[in-house]
């Protein structure tokens, strides 16, 4: 049994916003095999720095900790290691970063609250490419993005989903058709507004997860105490109508305590990674999403950043990168081998 944080801390964390550490040994789990998810080890990578274990100038771990060793269904990652820096002065509260399935080392980042609604393409290194401003959309509280399958190929969704006073009653994700090309300059794409309501009342949420082949959408909760709430939109996706998402599990909080504020789906479907501030964990996925997270973890390296609320799978699934809000935040790489 995990030990329990102590009170001290707990109440700490709820002032400082933070998350006790992890188990010093992640449970064992069973390794992915069905064919839905996936197969085989994750490809070595070629979009930024391949890092391992004791890389120089690697950023230190966060209380994530290494991952467990092989055979549990956890993939055999590296140390964080900063891979440059976001060089445009408006990326100064990166709050979704989703990677590009059509460009390769291309990845798109947004603001938290406060910007309008548009997002950015970046490369792997932080420097800005692009901006494009999504028309019909509105920016109330945008928290994560992801990239997946959708009817016109490949898109990108936005999740204006954070509610910190728990009052609103209808949220949305924005579908947008990824760009086609990458071209400096600021530019305008079309949306699909993706409403929906919770059956339960009104939530705080920063994860938005895609299924990289179904297409399916699932919400995790942030809560403070207790376990999050993991909810499914119905499908087919219908773009203006409002949809009723469905609780199909709940998510136990690693530790003791987490506060969820990003996730992203393996490329493969092998597993997820659900991030909270100073931790982050990966969930194997054998049969279904909520299964998955319904187990333990095993906890991943993650960087010790400002306040990190992202986190992405790269295109290939070899690896997966964060980057902190605030100006100039550096992106972080962990190479998964």
């Amino acid at each position: 049994m995990a030990p329990r944080p102590s009170l001290a801390l707990i109440f700490g964390c709820l002032l400082a916003a933070c998350d006790p550490p992890a188990p010093a040994e992640a449970p064992s789990v069973a390794s992915t095999s069905d064919a839905s998810t996936g197969s085989g080890s994750l490809a070595s990578s070629s979009e930024a720095v391949a890092t391992g274990a004791g890389s120089s100038g690697a950023a230190s771990s966060g209380s994530g900790g290494d991952a467990t060793t092989s055979g549990s269904g956890c993939p055999t990652c590296g140390q964080a290691a900063p891979v440059g820096n976001l060089d445009a002065p408006e990326l100064d509260e990166i709050s979704g970063l989703a990677a590009s399935a059509l460009h390769p080392g291309v990845y798109f980042v947004h603001n938290d609250s406060g910007d309008l609604p548009r997002f950015y393409a970046i490369d792997g290194v932080g420097k800005r490419l692009a901006t494009y401003d999504v028309d019909g959309a509105f920016a109330v509280d945008w928290e994560d993005a992801a990239a997946g399958p959708c009817p016109a190929g490949r898109c990108l969704y936005f999740a204006d989903i954070g509610d910190n006073l728990a009052k609103r009653t209808t949220l949305t994700v924005y579908r947008v058709t990824e760009p086609s090309a990458i071209e400096p300059g600021s530019h305008h794409l079309a949306s699909e507004p993706l409403a929906f309501s919770y059956p339960d009342g009104s939530h705080d949420a920063e994860t938005l997860l895609v299924h990289p082949t179904t297409g399916e959408l699932f919400i995790v909760t942030k809560v403070v105490i207790g376990p999050s709430s993991l909810y499914r939109f119905p499908m087919p996706l219908t773009p203006g109508a409002t949809a009723m998402l469905e609780k199909i599990g709940e998510v136990p909080p690693p530790g003791g305590l987490a506060r969820f504020t990003a996730g992203s789906i393996h490329p493969q479907g092998k597993g997820l990674l659900l991030r909270a501030y100073t931790a982050l964990y990966y969930y194997p996925i054998t049969s279904t999403v909520a299964a998955a997270l319904a187990g333990r973890p095993c906890s991943v390296p993650v960087a010790f950043e400002k306040q990190g609320e992202t986190v992405e799978w790269t295109a290939k699934g070899d690896g997966y990168l964060t980057i902190s809000e605030g100006g100039g935040a550096p992106v972080n790489l962990v190479g998964c081998p």
